[in-house]
């Protein structure tokens, strides 16, 4: 999709991979004038189902006339104010090629359907990818990044090469897997120019973190190969990268990170947060970075057994804190 932000009466600025920041400091993509604007007010993100404004100062943001506090999801028309700012949004989504070369495929019965895009829905709903009928709206979605291919399971049961997939969890497929779910069952093909596994190599783990400490919050920018890839993560989630990639207690980034550890620095009035909630929290995490294009579940990775958690990064990796 495309977002752009209008200035009423000025130029206006696409919102990228990292999204927009808005606020009275100088080094904000939108600077605002007005005294009463926060220095870093508030940020215009994509998301996988396609933007939102999260509000970043004491001040909420208004959208098309109502104060908000809270995330926000943003439609083409609405329009955002701040004091002596007001800004326009535009989204145009447009229609997937059918004809470009998708890098997996789900093959049924002879008949193949390509994965060119992401999300790619599959169930029995009018505005899903793959319709099967007789199925409910949006029960699995088939996620791109890296080269990499995710499945998620969001009601009932399915599985991958016989295992029961987790609902609401990331899973990672690979050429040759068989998904079954609800009575029918699809084998994944990679394209020629898809790496047959899943599993990344040295040259595709980031070779640079930018970490940037926003309000409620943070945004990672990932340097892969020769591309840049930017994420915000609000509270406990963006704690928990910080933590991976600037461990306590001795631990190095890259190697796997202690529970305990992480307990200490993530929760550090609750040191007895249990393991579920450390999983679930990793989970969240690791959807956010699948949503901007980014192999979430390679590169959080859980120790076998649980217990521990490490940030995978290229050896030598640069980690830079912006303030």
């Amino acid at each position: 999709m495309r977002c752009v932000l209008d200035v009423r009466g000025g130029p206006s600025r696409r919102v990228g991979a990292s999204g927009v920041l808005i606020g009275r400091q100088s080094d904000c993509d939108i600077v605002a004038a007005d005294p009463s604007v926060s220095r870093r007010h508030a940020l215009v993100r994509l998301t996988g189902d396609g933007a939102e404004v999260v509000p970043l100062g004491r001040s909420p943001v208004d959208v098309n006339g109502e104060p908000t506090t809270r995330p926000r999801a943003l439609a083409d028309g609405d329009e955002l104010r701040l004091p002596g700012l007001t800004l326009a949004v535009a989204i145009t989504i447009p229609r997937p090629d059918l004809a470009a070369r998708a890098g997996f495929s789900l093959e049924r019965a002879g008949a193949s359907f390509g994965i060119a895009h992401t999300p790619f829905v599959i169930g029995g709903g009018d505005t899903d990818d793959l319709i099967v009928k007789r199925w409910p709206p949006r029960v699995l979605s088939l996620h791109l990044a890296q080269r990499a291919l995710y499945v998620e399971l969001h009601a009932g049961a399915a599985t991958r090469n016989a295992e029961p997939l987790e609902v609401d969890a990331l899973t990672a497929l690979a050429a040759g897997d068989t998904l079954a779910c609800r009575g029918e069952s699809f084998v994944v093909r990679a394209g020629d120019d898809t790496a047959a596994t899943t599993a990344l190599g040295g040259a595709e783990l980031p070779t640079r973190l930018a970490i940037e400490m926003l309000p409620r919050g943070g945004r990672l920018v990932f340097s892969i190969g020769a591309t840049e890839r930017a994420v915000y993560l609000a509270d406990r989630r963006f704690d928990l990268v910080v933590a991976l990639a600037r461990p306590p207690g001795g631990h190095v980034a890259g190697e796997f990170v202690s529970d305990d550890a992480l307990r200490s620095v993530v929760w550090p009035r609750r040191p007895s947060v249990s393991r579920q909630e450390i999983n679930m929290l990793i989970s969240r995490c690791r959807r956010d970075l699948v949503e901007a294009g980014l192999a979430g579940p390679h590169l959080i990775e859980r120790a076998p057994g649980g217990g521990g958690t490490r940030l995978a990064l290229a050896p030598g990796a640069e980690i830079v804190m912006r303030a």
